[in-house]
């Protein structure tokens, strides 16, 4: 994706690991790939990707009905940022990038917004504090999107 280009992260507010109680923000284990993200990755034969949305064609409410109405808020930041954290970390963070990655069309409005993350799954052999650190750093990046 362009740098110039805003996408947004969908955060649930029920899990007090995303967002500590008092906390205004959200820290970084909310970029870290789930799961689901790491299955899909491997029933799909892409790299995992942590979701995102362009800003220019995905509504909050919209990609909020993908997530089944659970309570989120969002955050978003510019593709240029994703970028700079790469640049910081050059060896550990060379495979992070912002891809689009359209939902199937059927799946409702917004889908053609749905964008991925890359490179925020740890490889092996690669120490756990610096990628707490990569994604400590997108999310002080981030900013409350509505």
């Amino acid at each position: 994706m362009a740098p110039e280009q805003l996408v947004f992260r969908l955060i649930r507010e029920d899990v007090s690991r995303f967002i500590p109680q008092g906390q205004s923000g959200f820290n970084g284990e909310a970029f870290t790939p789930s799961d689901t993200d790491k299955k899909d990755a491997d029933e799909l034969g892409t790299p995992v990707r942590v979701s995102v949305w362009e800003t220019t064609v995905t509504t909050v409410e919209q990609a909020r009905a993908f997530r089944g109405g659970m309570p989120c808020r969002a955050f978003r930041l510019q593709v240029s940022e994703v970028l700079s954290v790469r640049a910081k970390w050059p060896n550990e963070a060379a495979r992070l990038r912002v891809v689009h990655d359209p939902l199937p069309k059927g799946d409702g409005p917004g889908a053609d917004g749905h964008c991925g993350i890359e490179g925020l799954d740890r490889p092996p052999g690669v120490g756990r504090l610096v990628f707490k650190a990569i994604r400590d750093e997108l999310a002080r990046l981030s900013v409350p999107h509505e």
